[in-house]
């Protein structure tokens, strides 16, 4: 049986993922016995990386990185056949490794938060996103959550990586995510759109912020209290629309403590599909990874890969 995959991106978290991977490596090691380790070469090489270690025999990979690095490993693992038999932990290397919250003390080495127990490992749902922009369709998955509007905006904002940005981060990432945050609250004009969940019939509003969720973390601290499970079958849906200046800063608030069911001007469901529409084109957030469209659908794939919780 070929060993466990360690796939790294030493440029993670501002090229110091190579760092932070040389004080962790050992206590990995030590709590889960022999791996191999490979550097990801790029973001175009990843998926045959992962191909080829499949057609080795890899059934464990580790992605050592921040959220995009899962991301990417995801979108390799889910576009072959062989995801229902894998098993993917994570080394937490990036600025919010949202993928690892919430927190457990007992989960870090070196300050770093890692999920790569493979007796906790269980198949958890990945949401599919299909988008079109300008007559081009697309299709990629994400396993934590995605949005339109403020969070996505403001993401597309921070990956910029501006002098403030790096400057903010270097004392704290929170900070640099609240200043991101604040930004994009003042800046953001609410973006008009059609939305339809499941079934019901299709809505227009003025979209803040929609937030498509399969984890309640996201942006650091900001947090859903909105019932969802890695495994329920459902994608929770969050709608914050028309909100004025004030009532963003008191939703950004209230969301940095866990606070957003049935505040006002919000709409909260949990359904299988949610189709959004505009006659704008707008950002999308994957996993904090960004794509643009004017047209998007999400879907469920219920309990697609195995991961290590």
């Amino acid at each position: 049986m070929p060993l466990p995959l360690v796939l790294l991106n030493p440029g993670c978290n501002y090229r110091t993922g190579d760092r932070r991977w040389a004080r962790v490596e050992p206590g990995l090691r030590s709590r889960i016995g022999e791996f191999a380790t490979e550097e990801l070469r790029s973001e175009s090489a990843v998926r045959a990386q992962v191909q080829a270690a499949l057609g080795r025999g890899v059934v464990v990979f580790i992605a050592a990185g921040g959220d995009g690095t899962v991301n990417l490993i995801v979108n390799a693992l889910l576009d072959s056949d062989a995801a229902p038999e894998v098993t993917l932990g994570a080394v937490g290397l990036g600025s919010s490794n949202d993928f690892h919250k919430p927190f457990r003390r007992e989960d870090f080495i070196s300050g770093m938060p890692v999920r790569a127990d493979l007796k906790r490992a269980r198949p958890v749902d990945v949401i599919r996103v299909e988008w079109e922009d300008a007559g081009s369709v697309a299709t990629r998955y994400c396993l934590l959550n995605a949005s339109i509007g403020i969070t996505a905006e403001g993401n597309a904002f921070f990956n910029t990586r501006t002098m403030l940005i790096r400057l903010l981060q270097r004392v704290s990432h929170d900070l640099a995510v609240t200043a991101t945050a604040l930004r994009t609250v003042l800046v953001y004009k609410n973006l008009p759109c059609r939305l339809q969940v499941d079934d019901n019939p299709a809505a227009d509003f003025a979209i803040t912020n929609l937030g498509v969720i399969k984890r309640p973390n996201f942006a650091g601290s900001l947090r859903y209290d909105t019932p969802i499970a890695p495994d329920d079958g459902h994608i929770g849906v969050n709608l914050s629309y028309g909100l004025s200046l004030p009532e963003r800063v008191a939703t950004l608030a209230a969301l940095s403590g866990g606070r957003f069911a049935c505040r006002p001007k919000t709409l909260c469901l949990s359904g299988t599909v949610a189709a959004v529409t505009s006659s704008q084109r707008f950002a999308v957030e994957l996993d904090g990874e960004i794509v643009y469209a004017r047209t998007v659908r999400f879907s469920v794939i219920p309990k697609a890969l195995k991961v290590c919780l």
